[in-house]
């Protein structure tokens, strides 16, 4: 009786320790537990859960998020193409089972495993160290499914950040964007998509963070979550990042440069941003306003367009 008794304390212990550190991982918000779809346009990710926070992202129908936690009945703690903020419950569908997309993302931490089920305990297939970028295909329980050089198997998520944006691979009669697997897309199309992802993001002179960005600062923050370390400024980048290419032979992931004479006479190229196709780049435009996709064709861009360099 005795026996039976201190094993039942050592049960109830345990299960106490468990709940415990469950709660801290939720809490924590790092290790990602499921997924969901954006069922209108122009959601807005926030910096906090509330209405009156800062506007860091705006997403679309069709988008897939990765949850982190849920923080109240309202506000669900989220990561969206590597940035972490906050949406709104009501306008997300598909919760935890829109499981299976396609995005970037990197390994954080000296040495992480990949293993062949979502447990710990499960047969290890290779280990990467710090800064590797994989492609990520599902979420399952806080583990993220990954495919690299021949490996699918599983890396636990509090040890990957995304940094590239989703898309859908489920199929679903709402769901508005056809599936683009990261594996097909270029190197330059991916930074393009990362950059597109903070559409929305507003102004701030010296920005180099979703919380704001200034022209050149989006293009040093996005290049950095690949791994390069461009210049800070558009003359800089202009004169020490990348080579020239030609107008007619730019590609997603191309600098576009351009000087206005009013703006800086002295300078070489007085704006930046980061071309994405069919003719039109990403920018952070000016002080009031927000990061925004424009047509190279708009008259005031195709007046002062000075060149375009290439980096990657």
């Amino acid at each position: 009786m005795k026996k039976l008794k201190k094993l039942l304390i050592i049960s109830i212990a345990v299960t106490m320790i468990a709940s415990m550190l469950s709660i801290g991982a939720s809490a924590d918000g790092n290790l990602a537990y499921g997924a969901a779809t954006v069922t209108g346009p122009n959601l807005n990710l926030r910096s906090g859960p509330g209405m009156s926070n800062t506007v860091l992202s705006t997403l679309d129908e069709g988008d897939i998020i990765v949850i982190l936690d849920r923080t109240n009945d309202e506000w669900y703690h989220i990561n969206y193409h590597g940035v972490v903020g906050y949406v709104n419950t009501a306008f997300l569908r598909d919760v935890l089972v829109a499981e299976n997309f396609n995005a970037q993302g990197r390994v954080k931490g000296d040495w992480v495993n990949i293993r062949s089920k979502p447990a710990i305990s499960a047969d290890l297939l290779a280990t990467y160290p710090d800064q590797t970028v994989m492609t990520v295909i599902g979420i399952n329980n806080g583990w993220y499914k990954v495919k690299h050089e021949g490996f699918t198997g599983y890396v636990r998520s509090d040890y990957m950040d995304i940094i590239g944006g989703f898309a859908s691979t489920a199929s679903s009669s709402n769901t508005s964007k056809t599936p683009t697997p990261s594996a097909n897309r270029t190197l330059g199309q991916q930074i393009a998509d990362f950059a597109t992802g903070f559409v929305g993001s507003r102004y701030v002179y010296g920005g180099t963070s979703p919380s704001g960005f200034d022209c050149s600062g989006l293009v040093y923050y996005t290049y950095k979550n690949f791994g390069y370390t461009l210049s800070r400024s558009a003359s800089a980048q202009f004169k020490n990042n990348g080579v020239s290419v030609s107008k007619s032979d730019l590609v997603p992931g191309d600098l576009v440069f351009f000087k206005d004479p009013a703006l800086g006479a002295g300078y070489p190229a007085t704006h930046v941003g980061i071309y994405v196709g069919d003719n039109s780049f990403v920018h952070a435009t000016r002080p009031g306003d927000v990061v925004k996709l424009t047509s190279l064709n708009d008259s005031y861009y195709l007046r002062w367009y000075t060149t375009a360099r290439r980096v990657v």
